[in-house]
């Protein structure tokens, strides 16, 4: 799960304009009588949960019916996406999680759900991945980096945050590379940077917004996008920097944290009109102000979507079979 740095002031004006942001049409779905779950897969506080509480007011003035936001983490989102099937066959629960997290939990094989028993219904937010190493490391460039791994094998690290799509990247370069280089475990994204600070890694890979907070102390050597960061505006895309090395990326931003919201496929399947009437009401409750303020008070602008999940489908499954080949 990765944090946000969230402006307190901001929040609490956020959503309190949302409680009368009744301006947006009304839209009635069949089950418009029983509330809305909202199920974020991971706890309180981080930005998944934050976007789906900014959601879920100007969402209950769209659908005309009561939103609750339920938070179910555990398992990288696996426990919220099989109460997301148990609960929403009848369109009554989302389910607020990141992509490849739902991917990752379906490779892993032991989930019980599969990648066709979900329909991404909007695509929130894009994170793209960040590596980072201290100023003074003298590494200049991740060209340079793959230099010294190759010249000195075993004796350089990368830092993440244990069984998540980080770990996950941080392996594919290293294999797609043929690097010795040591990929470290640590429970969350705080222990990984703090690693790298203290001198225990060479380097870190991380979310790009919420490493802007190391920006003084840190240089990037990627950006993990097809395009350039403004917080990190030193670091060359990953796709260059691996097209040089003679790789290719399964997409232009690989394992990119992507926030969704994610429906029941049967729901979908069965009640097309109902999917649709759910989806136009999120798309608008999205783009009202609440959320414009949000992102322009937190410097959002560059990676906000608010865009129909079915336009990012095809990269999420472009991205599936490199993560079930090292997820085994």
């Amino acid at each position: 799960m990765t944090h946000l740095s969230t402006n307190r002031r901001h929040l609490t004006f956020a959503l309190g304009a949302a409680v009368v942001t009744a301006a947006i049409p009304r839209i009635g779905l069949a089950q418009s009588d029983k509330p809305l779950q909202i199920i974020v897969g991971y706890p309180p506080g981080g930005s998944t949960d934050t976007f789906a509480r900014l959601l879920s007011a100007p969402l209950q003035g769209a659908l005309g019916r009561s939103v609750l936001v339920r938070n179910q983490p555990g398992a990288g989102g696996q426990i919220a996406a099989t109460a997301l099937l148990r609960e929403g066959a009848d369109g009554s629960a989302i389910l607020a999680i990141n992509q490849p997290d739902l991917n990752l939990a379906i490779a892993r094989g032991n989930a019980g759900f599969k990648a066709s028993d979900f329909r991404v219904v909007m695509a929130d937010l894009h994170e793209p991945r960040v590596f980072l190493v201290k100023n003074d490391s003298g590494i200049p460039n991740f060209l340079k980096f793959v230099e010294q791994a190759r010249s000195k094998p075993g004796k350089l690290s990368i830092s993440v945050a244990g069984g998540t799509a980080q770990e996950v990247m941080a392996k594919w370069l290293v294999d797609k590379l043929k690097i010795d280089v040591l990929v470290v475990n640590y429970k969350g994204g705080s222990e990984s940077i703090n690693a790298l600070l203290a001198g225990d890694v060479t380097a870190n890979l991380g979310d790009d917004f919420v490493r802007s907070s190391m920006r003084s102390r840190t240089t990037a050597l990627f950006i993990g996008s097809d395009k350039k960061s403004p917080r990190w505006p030193e670091a060359e895309t990953l796709q260059s920097q691996l097209k040089t090395l003679g790789v290719s990326m399964p997409s232009p931003e690989f394992l990119g944290r992507y926030g969704v919201y994610v429906v029941s496929a049967g729901f979908a399947q069965k009640n097309p009109k109902g999917y649709q009437e759910l989806q136009q009401a999120i798309l608008k409750a999205r783009t009202g102000q609440v959320f414009t303020d949000y992102i322009k008070a937190n410097n959002l602008a560059d990676l906000s979507l608010g865009l129909p999940g079915e336009q990012f489908e095809p990269v999420f499954a472009a991205e599936m079979p490199e993560i079930e080949r090292i997820s085994k």
